[in-house]
C-alpha cells in the first residue's frame, strides 16, 4: 500500500508540471539569490572512501501529526542502513538528516562510522520530514506546513524510527547514540533533553541553539574568515567594492551598477528590496566559501587570490569574481529579486521536488536566524537588513508571519528549549572558531569545544593527518565520550 501510495505522489507532481507546460506556462527556475541561500544549508561534504559498503534503504510508517491522537493518517519516511559491523545487542549510532536529503555516503565513511564499527554497531541516518524523498503531505501549502513541519514533530519521528528499530529482537538490547550537523545537531541536543531515556548522548557539531532573528553577527564572522585566513588585502577588497556598488545605488547610479554587475533587465534599481537582494546573494556566495573551507587546504587563501587576478579594480575583481561563481562566465546575467524568489516560493508550493520551501517556512514559524547586514564590522556593506527575510516570510506564508509574528516565534523556541544555556547532560558540543553560526551555539562557558581556523561541522571526517592537534584532540574526545555515554547506560 505505502509504494502505492508513493506513486501517487509522484504521478501528482509530473501531472502538474505537464499540465503547466500544455498550457504555454514557463516552469520557474530557483534564482541566483536562492541558489546561494540554499548553498549555505545543504549537508556536510561527503568524505570519500574505497570501501564498498551494504547500505539498505528503508521505508518507515509514521503519523502525520505526532501530537493529534484523533489523526490517523500516515506516510512513509526514509532512512538509509548500514549493518555491515553489526553483532546482536551493539549501539545503534544515528546521524540525523537536516535540511537535505540524505545519501549512502552519510553513513559509509567518517568518524562517526568509525566509532560505530569500534562497538560492532549499526549506523543509520534519518531523513526529516518534507525533505529530500521524505514527504508526508502535499501541497507544500501554509496551512500543511504549520500543522505537520516543526522540529517537535521531526524529533518525534526520529523516536518512532527507534522504537521501529527496537521491535526487531536484534536491536531490542541496543543503545542509542546520536550525532547532528549544523540543525541537525540543534536536534541533536534536544532530543537528548527531551528523551535522555531513549538517547544515551549525542555529538552535536556546529549546533545553533539560540533562535534569533536579526542574525547579524554571522557574516562578521565571514568576514573574519577572509581577513585571517586570506589576509587584510582579501577583506578590504571585497569592502571596498562592496562600498563602490552601494555608493553607485544611492547616489542614482543603479543603472550602472546593473550594468557592471551583470544583473537581469527585470532587476528595478529603485526597488528596495532587489537592491537587498542582491548584495546578500554577494554576501552568500562569500559565505558559501567560507562556511565548509578546510583551513589545510588554504582554501580561503586560494580564492582570494583568484579574487585578486580577475582586477587589480576592485569592484571588476569582485564583479567577475561573482559572475565566474554563480555562471561561471557564460555571460548569463545574475537573477536576484525580491519578487523572483516570492513567485518561486510560490510555485514551490504545489511543486515540491527537492524544494527548500519547508526550511524557508521553519526559520520563519520557529528559527528566523536571517544572516543580515547589521554588523558595521564585516565587508559585506549594510544594506540587507533581516527586514528582506522578514518580508519574504510575510509575501510567502501571509500576514501572520510578519516582523512581530516572527519574533514571537523565536521568543516561544528559546523559551522551549533554554537557548545557549539549554540544561541537558551526556551531549558534547563542537564549534568552528571562523563558522559564523558559532555565534548561535554553545561556547566555552556552556562547554563547548572550540576548534581554531576551523568553520562549519569540521569534525566529520575520521582522524587524519591533515587534522590541527586540537581537531584531533576533539575527534579523540567523542570517541572516549561514546564509550563512556554506552559504559554508563
Amino acid at each position: 500500500m505505502k509504494y502505492f501510495l508513493r506513486a501517487l505522489a509522484i504521478l501528482a507532481v509530473l501531472s502538474s508540471l505537464t499540465a503547466a507546460a500544455s498550457l504555454g506556462e514557463p516552469t520557474p527556475v530557483a534564482n541566483d539569490f536562492i541558489r546561494s541561500f540554499n548553498d549555505l544549508h545543504r549537508g556536510r561534504p561527503v568524505e570519500p572512501t574505497m570501501t564498498r559498503a551494504n547500505v539498505q534503504e528503508r521505508w518507515i510508517t509514521q503519523w502525520l501529526d505526532n501530537f493529534d491522537g484523533d489523526n490517523n493518517a500516515t506516510w512513509d519516511d526514509r532512512i538509509l542502513i548500514n549493518e555491515d559491523y553489526f553483532v546482536d545487542g551493539s549501539p545503534i549510532f544515528i546521524y540525523l538528516g537536516g535540511e537535505w536529503k540524505i545519501q549512502p555516503g552519510d553513513i559509509t565513511s567518517g568518524l562517526w562510522v568509525d566509532i560505530a564499527k569500534q562497538h560492532n554497531g549499526t549506523i543509520v541516518t534519518t531523513e526529516h520530514r518534507f525533505f529530500g524523498e521524505s514527504l508526508p503531505i502535499t501541497p507544500f501549502s501554509t496551512e500543511n506546513l504549520e500543522k505537520y513541519q516543526s522540529v517537535n514533530q521531526a524529533l518525534a519521528d526520529v523516536i518512532n524510527i527507534i522504537e521501529n528499530l527496537k521491535e526487531e529482537d536484534k536491536y531490542k538490547d541496543s543503545k542509542v547514540v546520536i550525532h547532528g550537523c549544523s540543525y541537525s545537531a540543534t536536534m541533536a541536543t534536544w532530543i537528548r533533553k527531551l528523551h535522555p531515556d531513549v538517547i544515551v548522548g549525542s555529538w552535536a557539531s556546529s549546533a545553533p541553539l539560540l533562535a534569533k532573528v536579526d542574525f547579524k553577527e554571522y557574516f562578521k564572522v565571514i568576514g573574519d574568515s577572509y581577513r585571517i585566513l586570506g589576509g587584510q588585502y582579501c577583506y578590504d577588497l571585497i569592502n571596498n567594492a562592496t562600498s563602490y556598488y552601494e555608493d553607485l545605488f544611492a547616489n542614482g547610479k543603479g543603472d550602472q551598477a546593473k550594468k557592471e554587475l551583470n544583473l537581469c533587465s527585470n532587476f528595478d534599481v529603485d526597488n528596495k528590496r532587489d537592491r537587498w537582494q542582491i548584495f546578500s546573494t554577494i554576501a552568500n556566495i562569500f559565505a558559501g566559501i567560507a562556511q565548509y573551507q578546510n583551513p589545510a587546504n588554504y582554501d580561503i587563501a586560494q580564492y582570494c587570490s583568484v579574487l585578486r587576478s580577475f582586477s587589480d579594480d576592485d569592484s571588476v575583481a569582485l564583479s567577475k569574481f561573482i559572475n565566474w561563481r554563480i555562471h561561471e562566465h557564460t555571460g548569463q546575467c545574475i537573477s536576484a529579486t525580491f519578487k523572483g524568489t516570492t513567485d518561486y516560493y510560490e510555485w514551490s508550493k504545489d511543486n515540491y521536488q527537492d524544494s527548500t520551501l519547508p526550511w524557508v517556512f521553519q526559520t520563519c514559524s520557529e528559527f528566523g536566524w536571517f544572516q543580515s547586514s547589521g554588523s558595521r564590522q564585516q565587508p559585506f556593506g549594510s544594506t540587507f537588513p533581516s527586514k528582506l527575510y522578514e518580508d519574504t516570510c510575510e509575501a510567502v506564508f501571509g500576514s501572520k508571519y510578519n516582523t512581530a509574528g516572527i519574533r514571537a516565534n523565536a521568543k516561544a523556541t528559546n523559551a522551549e528549549f533554554g537557548g545557549i544555556d539549554i540544561d541537558v547532560t551526556n551531549v558534547y558540543w563542537v564549534q568552528g572558531q571562523l563558522d559564523g553560526w558559532r555565534k548561535v551555539g554553545a561556547g566555552v562557558p556552556q562547554g563547548a569545544t572550540i576548534i581554531p581556523y576551523a568553520s562549519h561541522c569540521p569534525d566529520g571526517g575520521s582522524i587524519s593527518a591533515s587534522d590541527s592537534p586540537e581537531l584531533v584532540a576533539s575527534k579523540q574526545k567523542i570517541i572516549a565520550l561514546v564509550a563512556q555515554w554506552l559504559e554508563e547506560a
